[in-house]
């Protein structure tokens, strides 16, 4: 036992004197925590979106100062033809084009006109023709932007009718048929970086524990101290579990200082239990170690640990649902993702921070991690002990 406590000793004080290093671990991560947090967004913002206007008429040039006072689209101008918007959309000037037909105000006058057809009064509408044109190279983008433009265009058509309605003494209420009120649960509004910054404190966590502790046996290993120390009368497992353990507190105190920079910088609600979120961090943190040590047997310079470590966390990151829903993947590759600990750390730590789950909840989640863990560092310690033999 004392031999096992001096490893942990001794990779404190290596820690401790490579002041460089330590500088990095801790500030790089909360830098990139802050620019991170709000880089990745879901949000699309700043749409740039120009007009053709073949009417002209009051109610069209109404629209376009709706559209153009809209704090999520940048007004690009009018153009003078539908082969000119193509064209702003070919060189990528705009990403939105709108076409206002000629005969948009006269439609527009014709549909909101009131006509009873029995109780209670609709408006007999087909509606006044928009075109949009959008530019789909990014689809999920596009997708997006298309819905806030078609939002707009729908409330400026809600408005518009709704004053007709009322000048002609009928009352709106009666026109809609079905009235659908809608409850946002766990984040009322909608503010992505209540979602991705959690997952962007997983990612960070992730990085340090494994390429910290890659790094360090592969060090030990290219300064040839390993073997220096493997004729000592520690075991191999003390040496890895000795080398380990600095990370994991790190590990601990890193995200402890990113879901603090979370709630108090990015005002993303923590509803959860801290113990819970302890003990689930700990459960994920035997990959992240795992994952460092397999990669130190594998690797004889820090440079290949730091090529096979980038490997892995590019899977673990694609399929972890950070950026893309887990539901949205194919079969085999959803299959694929329950060996992802990235996955279950992350749903974790986000259904912890926006719905308060707890144990009760999450249970299944912390056995996939308990489970992914034990293989991963049973793993990577057997292999550990075959090379030292």
């Amino acid at each position: 036992m004392t031999l096992f406590l001096t490893v942990i000793w001794k990779e404190f004080r290596q820690i401790r004197r490579d002041k460089t290093g330590l500088r990095l671990m801790i500030a790089l991560p909360l830098a990139q925590m802050l620019v991170l947090g709000y880089a990745l967004t879901t949000e699309v913002k700043n749409t740039s979106v120009a007009v053709f206007d073949r009417d002209g008429g009051p109610m069209s040039r109404d629209l376009i100062r709706v559209v153009e006072s809209n704090s999520l689209f940048r007004f690009r101008g009018h153009a003078g033809s539908e082969e000119e918007l193509r064209g702003m959309l070919d060189r990528g000037l705009i990403k939105l084009g709108m076409i206002i037909p000629a005969d948009f105000s006269r439609e527009l006058e014709r549909a909101s006109r009131p006509v009873p057809y029995g109780p209670p009064y609709g408006t007999g509408m087909d509606g006044a023709g928009i075109r949009i044109m959008v530019d789909g190279q990014d689809a999920n983008s596009a997708g997006v932007a298309r819905g806030y433009l078609s939002a707009v265009l729908n409330q400026w058509a809600a408005a518009h009718l709704r004053s007709r309605l009322e000048a002609a003494g009928i009352s709106p209420d009666r026109v809609r048929p079905v009235s659908v009120d809608t409850k946002v649960l766990f984040n009322p509004l909608l503010k992505s970086s209540w979602y991705m910054v959690p997952g962007i404190a997983v990612l960070l966590v992730t990085m340090v524990t494994a390429l910290l502790t890659g790094f360090s046996i592969v060090r030990e290993k290219e300064a040839g101290t390993l073997e220096q120390i493997l004729v000592t009368p520690i075991k191999p497992i003390h040496i890895v579990i000795g080398k380990a353990a600095p990370f994991f507190l790190i590990g601990v105190v890193e995200l402890i200082v990113a879901l603090s920079i979370a709630q108090v910088w990015f005002g993303v609600p923590f509803r959860g239990n801290y113990a819970a979120l302890l003990a689930f961090s700990s459960a994920y943190m035997l990959s992240s170690l795992g994952i460092g040590i397999l990669t130190s047997t594998l690797a004889r310079t820090q440079q290949q640990a730091l090529f096979i470590i980038w490997f892995f966390l590019l899977f673990f990151l694609l399929l972890s649902g950070f950026f893309m829903p887990v539901e949205n993947m194919p079969g085999w590759v959803r299959t694929l993702t329950y060996a992802n600990p990235v996955r279950w750390f992350m749903q974790v730590l986000r259904e912890m921070f926006l719905k308060g789950s707890g144990f009760a909840e999450l249970w299944r989640e912390g056995l996939a991690m308990i489970a992914i863990g034990v293989c991963v560092l049973s793993f990577a310690v057997l292999k550990f002990n075959r090379k030292a033999g």
